[in-house]
């Protein structure tokens, strides 16, 4: 009996460091691909501005975008920061 009690707990540490190490792992890996991108004419369709616009906040550096072959793609957190920072409540 004391045995059975011993190898149940090894099995209980053993799960709790798995459960630990995959923990980690989200936090370590996980999260830098769970932002979201969008493209700039879902953003500026979500705004409601043109593209030339959209081009004047990435010139100004009012919102920030990351561009790979001509493409340009913007994080929704920016999209929404930038949202915030006009947000008007009257």
């Amino acid at each position: 009996m004391n045995e059975l009690l011993t190898i149940i707990s090894f099995i209980k540490r053993d799960i709790e460091i798995l459960s630990k190490s995959v923990a980690e792992m989200k936090k370590t890996h996980a999260q830098v691909l769970t932002e979201e991108w969008i493209e700039g004419k879902k953003v500026a369709s979500i705004l409601k501005i043109g593209t030339r616009k959209l081009q004047m906040h990435r010139d100004n550096g009012t919102l920030p975008y990351s561009q790979i072959d001509g493409k340009i793609y913007y994080k929704t957190s920016d999209v929404e920061a930038l949202l915030n920072t006009h947000y008007n409540k009257r």
